[in-house]
């Protein structure tokens, strides 16, 4: 009879997944895979989680880590001792070289994420149908859950953003639980974005309910809310159609700071872009940008703003 694997080598394997995932465009073939090998025993299910919590902390800050150009130049760099406690010391450290290539930053999918049943990648996106009276359109890194849903009555919003038309003919109200809260439609178009705790819902059309920690809201055309684990706003008016650029291929802003439009750029390249500038992240951007041609927009932003803009290895973007 062959060994069981110690601890320490399931980790090891684990941090193998995360970094091949990390450092490419994981295929839902590639997910479902992994989520087989976390399935074997709960050996491996708790060595996927200690991996994840060991990849989470060498989340350096690539800010830091830019304004130190030599540290850059240099073949790897070096990572606090602390962040390899427990398990899977070597296989962490090995790990580290990647992360230039792909920073730990989000570009990959949270041990949550891997749970979904549907999951876009980078600037990729999804049509999915739910039941026959529901239609949900995936933006770029997004994931869902229909595990434990009817035929057509609810999904959970991991991380990401969707736009979900409900047409009326579904027996009950469909029903989005993202985060804390739950968001019920039963004919209505809505656009749902979650970022971490924080969850931005958009009417585009009809009616939509939004539920979060005892306080209810009701959102119709036109008008936003936002919730997080501080509390809900109220309904505002908002304009949907710059909310919804994404599903036609654009990204628009209209008097957006500059740091929030880079953050928002981010989400569907791959790499990262890091400002250095605070003060230039205050200025405001009215634009819009083709979101297959966003290698473009750092130089449209030099152009503009006179700021360096200094690319290095791995997709990573300095400016300011």
């Amino acid at each position: 009879m062959g060994r069981d694997p110690t601890s320490d080598e399931l980790t090891r394997e684990a941090l193998g997944w995360l970094s091949r995932i990390s450092l490419g465009e994981a295929t839902q073939d590639d997910l479902a895979e992994l989520r087989q090998w976390r399935d074997r025993s709960t050996a491996h299910a708790a060595a996927l989680a200690e991996a994840g919590r060991l990849w989470r902390g060498l989340e350096l800050p690539v800010a830091a880590l830019a304004r130190e150009q030599t540290a850059v130049r240099r073949r790897g760099f070096q990572v606090s001792r602390r962040a390899f406690v427990g398990g899977g010391m070597a296989a962490a450290a090995a790990a580290a070289g990647a992360m230039m290539v792909r920073p730990p930053l989000g570009l990959w999918p949270s041990i949550t994420e891997l749970a979904a049943d549907h999951r876009t990648g980078t600037g990729e996106q999804l049509h999915v149908a739910v039941g026959e009276a529901v239609s949900v359109d995936l933006n770029t890194r997004t994931s869902i859950a229909l595990r434990g849903a009817s035929q057509d009555g609810a999904m959970e919003l991991l991380a990401g953003e969707a736009a979900v038309v409900v047409d009326g003919r579904a027996s009950q109200p469909f029903v989005v639980t993202a985060a804390d809260g739950h968001i019920t439609a039963s004919r209505a178009s809505f656009n749902v974005r979650r970022t971490g705790p924080r969850v931005d819902l958009t009417c585009i059309d009809g009616e939509v309910a939004v539920a979060c920690n005892g306080r209810h809201v009701i959102a119709h055309t036109a008008e936003r809310v936002t919730y997080d684990d501080r509390g809900m706003s109220e309904a505002i008016a908002t304009d949907p159609a710059t909310v919804t650029a994404w599903r036609d291929g654009m990204l628009v802003f209209r008097n957006a700071p500059l740091a929030d439009v880079i953050d928002e750029v981010n989400r569907y390249r791959p790499g990262r872009i890091v400002l250095l500038d605070g003060k230039l992240g205050q200025r405001v951007v009215t634009a819009r940008f083709e979101i297959k041609r966003l290698d473009t927009v750092m130089g449209q932003i030099a152009a503009v703003f006179k700021a360096p803009v200094r690319t290095l290895p791995g997709g990573l973007v300095l400016v300011g």
